[in-house]
């Protein structure tokens, strides 16, 4: 649970502050509402102020909306790899928990609106899913014995194993709290994960080895499955380090505040792959596959920022410069719809210590990787 905390807060922590700090950069003139008040604001040029008020609609639709879009592709990824399968092979019955991760970072954005601009900034998308894991072969829970009885004995139904998967996670809890106070004392988490899931396999080519344990080929396995994953992230950021703002060719800002991030995402996916695997000395098997998923659901990002700006005015025939202070309030919204299918490849490893299973499973979808590690105890 300690690991399964730190990853959390880890990866929390880098989309939260990868993307609305980059957000924060940008933000001085973000939303359907930009408030500039004080001494400060006065120093700018009227049709500064006008394009500033004005253009919330060019960040949200050319970065924000980006943004979002990227969060909510991550989120698709993890979601389908939550479901610890490995190689798909269950002889009785497991149970396990693990951790999904998906990230990705795509080329940063440039806003340009009319004499305001925002240059390079970060594209990034991440989450995070604990899980815990139920399976089961179809043969051996209706009675017909394990999968690897004999061949003569063998039922049809061995070809089937079942895998359950859900998991609800808050971070309200007291553990997590004090783990991100020790780690970012300027930071508030708030909200909650929750998923579920299930996927029957069905073994077209059946496992099988030598009598000896040194070689088994895992045979070839195709599966579909339903998973639901939501999340609701609310995040308080105190940010005591100045962002640069140049509000056309005679004025620069410094803008420090607090953010407020919220973002939401329900997504349900249909996965559908083909896998295969090879095991060598019972200890270690390698699994690869390739599948794509159809995908449901909608996102949303709530974003506001408020605190001090100075602000610098050069006068451009006598060159003298002016720093006055104020203040800055900017909020926004973004809303995003998951891909309607993704296509990905999956592989990685799964090592047996007698009844122990260590898995660590990686896949990709274009720009999108995601990793899920996780112990099962098959019994």
């Amino acid at each position: 649970m300690k690991y399964m905390h730190r990853a959390i807060s880890h990866s929390l922590k880098y989309t939260a502050l990868a993307v609305f700090l980059s957000i924060g950069i940008s933000s001085q003139s973000l939303y359907s509402q930009v408030l500039c008040s004080g001494s400060a604001c006065d120093l700018l040029p009227t049709s500064i102020k006008r394009e500033l008020s004005s253009s919330s609609s060019a960040l949200e639709n050319q970065y924000v909306d980006k943004v979002l879009e990227s969060m909510t592709e991550a989120a698709v990824l993890s979601n389908i790899n939550s479901a610890m399968m490995g190689p798909g092979i269950v002889n009785r019955f497991q149970v396990g928990a693990g951790i999904s991760v998906a990230g990705q970072k795509k080329e940063d954005v440039s806003v340009v609106y009319q004499n305001l601009t925002f240059n390079n900034l970060p594209n990034v998308g991440a989450t995070v899913t604990p899980n815990i894991n139920i399976a089961f072969n179809l043969g051996w829970i209706l009675g017909y014995g394990p999968s690897d009885t004999p061949q003569e004995n063998a039922n049809y139904l061995h070809r089937f194993n079942v895998y359950l998967h859900g998991f609800q996670y808050n971070f309200a809890n007291n553990d997590v709290q004090d783990l991100i106070k020790r780690q970012q004392d300027n930071l508030k988490l708030g909200g909650g994960i929750s998923n579920y899931g299930a996927m029957i396999r069905f073994h077209v080519f059946p496992s099988y080895g030598d009598e000896y344990g040194v070689f088994e080929f895992s045979g070839i396995s195709i599966g579909l499955g339903l998973h639901y994953q939501k999340q609701e992230i609310d995040i308080v950021y105190s940010d005591t380090k100045s962002q640069t703002i140049a509000l056309g060719s005679t004025a620069v800002g410094s803008w420090s505040g607090n953010t407020n991030f919220r973002f939401k995402s329900t997504v349900t996916s249909i996965p559908m792959d083909v896998r295969t695997g090879f095991r060598f000395f019972y200890f270690m098997t390698l699994f690869a596959g390739a599948g794509t998923s159809l995908n449901f659901g909608s996102s949303s990002l709530d974003f506001s920022r408020e605190g001090p700006i100075a602000i610098t005015a050069t006068n451009p025939i006598t060159q003298a410069s002016l720093t006055q202070s104020g203040n800055l309030s900017v909020a926004l919204k973004g809303k995003a719809s998951p891909p309607n299918s993704m296509g990905y490849v999956v592989g990685g490893m799964e090592f047996n210590f007698l009844f122990l299973k260590v898995l660590v499973e990686a896949m990709a979808s274009k720009n999108i990787q995601s990793a899920n590690i996780g112990v099962k105890i098959a019994f």
